[in-house]
């Protein structure tokens, strides 16, 4: 798509290099501060893997139940991110690459994990248009998936080609075509499709061109927020298993008709001081309407507390998404947090410092956590159980969900979905399982539960918008 030019002059320029490229780095190591890596393991079709090891060199962690991760003090520089985690016995594994610089926190992304007897894999050499190698250009694998009525780019993964031309792409999911595009500052995209089979290697090389310069790139448009407060830890139970609070943002994302299994990856932010309340994750998602540019490079995301003061705490260098997930440990619940989106160019950024028009500003609104109190993990319980949990500031109602089995895909026969709750049994209709508030207990109202069969209950609490959620840890009973 062609642009007019629309520069604001060297002055503005200037401004917005000093202000952006501090975050955006070069890639080199050494010497520098260490910084730390945050970011969610999920399987090809974007569902969220709680359990999984996490390893940068010799440094490792476990995700968490919402398949979120945190590795600290990783040095600067290109690094390798691997998860690994046991599925139905059998090892998935994936890697993805990341470029760190030193001394920042908190670049989000995403690590895709595949069944390991039957990965394959993407390689190719990446060349100028005089036919030159180009070290250091991006290569982005995304498997395209329909979801219902919502299309959508999920389960990505990155390379970057070596001082050869030479890059490969590893540990992919067999039987799927991929989009892969290959970007680097001063040069156009090219994308094309390519599909992997099993224990196999496909060819897929490119010839960048030459960029010039076609002006800012419009603002991204219909840019939504959505704010997620979950548990931060995870039982024994549910180790090695697929979280169940990724499928309740898949529920309640589809709720306000957005896609459901969105990824992003390869983002570079700054942050400051405040943390999290201790034993939960705040997550605020960004969603927009996703259109194709040549010279797209990726995105610059602008949070604030003061929607009349912006600052830019996030670069996207994905061309390919249409989402951003801020999961920042400085996100703090009844805080109203303010987003724009701007698109970056191939050709313009970050040498010269151009930046596209700010999106419609968005705010977000997180909930605080809530707790399940009653009845407590492991209780036994005779007849219809009460339901208890504490009450969070903001929430207008609260939905309960019961499970006869615990809800993650090892247990599941539509390993899509996961496993559906026994109450409500409609979504459409919940009944006495939706809570208004201030209301915080409800006597369970569902099927008939069968005595010494174990059970396991969350409660969810949702704004008045349907933009800001927090969920409960899953509890157990025991019927008797």
């Amino acid at each position: 798509m062609k642009r007019c030019w629309r520069g604001g002059g060297l002055a503005a320029l200037a401004l917005l290099t000093l202000l952006i490229l501090p975050y955006w780095g070069c890639g080199s190591g050494g010497g520098k501060p260490k910084g730390d890596l945050t970011g969610l393991v999920t399987d090809v079709d974007g569902q969220a893997v709680a359990g999984a090891t996490v390893r940068v060199g010799s440094l490792t962690t476990t995700s968490l139940s919402n398949g979120t991760f945190v590795i600290e003090n990783i040095s600067g520089g290109l690094q390798t991110v691997r998860a690994e985690a046991t599925i139905r016995g059998n090892r998935w594994s994936g890697e993805t690459v990341v470029d760190l610089v030193g001394g920042e926190k908190n670049r989000s992304i995403n690590v895709t994990i595949s069944d390991e007897r039957f990965q394959g894999s993407i390689a190719g050499t990446v060349i100028d248009p005089n036919g030159f190698v180009l070290p250091g250009a991006k290569i982005f694998v995304l498997r395209p998936k329909v979801s219902g009525e919502f299309g959508e780019m999920i389960a990505s993964t990155m390379a970057v080609t070596r001082n050869d031309g030479t890059y490969e792409v590893r540990r992919l999911t067999p039987g799927v075509t991929y989009t892969v595009t290959c970007s680097l500052a001063g040069y156009v995209n090219e994308t094309r499709r390519v599909t992997v089979n099993a224990n196999q290697t496909s060819a897929a090389s490119f010839a960048l061109a030459f960029g010039t310069s076609q002006g800012p790139i419009p603002a991204p448009e219909n840019v939504f927020a959505t704010a997620f407060t979950i548990s931060g830890t995870i039982s024994r139970a549910d180790s090695g298993a697929q979280g169940v609070y990724d499928w309740l943002k898949r529920h309640y994302r589809k709720k306000r008709g957005l896609p459901e299994n969105p990824t992003v990856r390869n983002i570079e932010r700054k942050t400051t001081g405040r943390l999290t309340p201790s034993g939960s994750v705040i997550e605020i998602d960004l969603d927009w309407t996703y259109a194709s540019y040549e010279d797209l490079f990726g995105y610059a995301i602008k949070r604030g507390t003061n929607r009349n003061a912006l600052s830019v705490t996030a670069l996207v260098r994905d061309p390919l998404t249409r989402f951003f997930f801020d999961v920042d440990q400085t996100l703090t619940p009844d805080v109203v947090y303010y987003y724009t989106v701007h698109c970056l160019d191939t050709i313009d950024f970050p040498d010269r410092g151009t930046l596209g028009p700010a999106s419609q500003i968005v705010s977000a609104n997180p909930l605080g956590p809530i707790r399940a109190q009653s009845p407590a993990q492991g209780a036994s319980v005779n007849g219809d159980p009460t339901f208890q949990w504490t009450a969070v500031n903001g929430a207008a109602n609260y939905q309960i969900y019961v499970w006869d089995r615990f809800p993650d895909l090892q247990n599941a026969q539509d390993t899509n979905n996961g496993v559906t709750p026994i109450w409500p049994a409609n979504f459409n209709n919940p009944g006495s399982s939706l809570v208004p508030a201030p209301r915080t207990s409800q006597v369970y109202a569902g099927p008939v539960l069968q005595r010494g069969r174990t059970y396991y209950w969350m409660v969810v609490a949702e704004d008045s918008e349907g933009a800001a959620f927090s969920a409960t840890q899953i509890a157990r009973f025991v019927a008797r």
